[in-house]
């Protein structure tokens, strides 16, 4: 939008302002940021003798790994650990530890445009990688690769094909009265939306509520 829609976010007056502004304003503005941040982050850590945890090296002002840890690098270092090309041992490790630092959406609390497609590319990462590691399970462990796709689900309560992939993993451990209580917290979940299941994950359903666990394989998602 231009300068004549106004700007409503705080952050995007500053940039606007300091775009209008002389270097020398810039630069004293930007120091200010700079000593509030770190003001900010002793306040937070308790520590008033912090060490320096900004810096720049030729590049970027970037938090120091050395003496910052950050739960987003670290679900981050867990995606690439959970990939397909690793052990599997070592993958089910890395989405046991992404489950925990995943407790929600990315900056939950901002509501900035800028963080809405990383906000999503991390959820979908995460979905990913628990599918990913449940569908190399399902065969050898199935009851692992259950609990991995109900934590998807919360993750991602309106995604009607995690409940479809619970419902086979259920059906072939015997569980048909959990098929039933599937499908149903599903129709609830939609009901939310005003949507419905649809046809085929009901119809799947059906099927695997009267058959045998042997059987349910030639059911699964391809």
């Amino acid at each position: 939008m231009g300068e004549q829609d106004g700007h409503s976010r705080p952050a995007t007056v500053a940039v606007a302002e300091w775009t209008r502004s002389s270097r020398s304003y810039v630069r004293q503005a930007w120091v200010c940021i700079m000593s509030q941040l770190r003001r900010a982050l002793r306040t937070v850590s308790h520590k008033e003798t912090l060490a320096e945890v900004i810096t720049r090296q030729d590049g970027p002002y970037t938090l120091d790994p050395e003496r910052v840890s950050v739960d987003l690098w670290e679900a981050h270092q867990s995606l690439v650990a959970a990939r397909p090309s690793h052990i599997t041992e070592h993958r089910l490790a890395a989405v046991q530890l992404l489950g925990e630092l995943y407790r929600g959406d990315l900056a939950e609390d901002v509501t900035a445009e800028w963080i809405e497609a990383p906000r999503e590319a991390l959820l979908r990462d995460v979905l990913d990688a628990f599918s990913a590691l449940a569908h190399t399970l399902d065969d050898t462990d199935p009851e692992q690769a259950l609990i991995l796709l109900e934590r998807a689900r919360t993750l991602d309560r309106y995604n009607e094909a995690l409940y479809a992939g619970i419902a086979r993993l259920q059906a072939r451990l015997g569980q048909r009265d959990a098929v039933t209580r599937t499908l149903a917290l599903l129709a609830k979940t939609l009901g939310e939306l005003d949507e419905h299941p649809s046809q085929e994950t009901v119809s799947l359903c059906e099927f695997l509520q009267h058959s045998d666990p042997a059987d349910t394989s030639r059911r699964r998602a391809g």
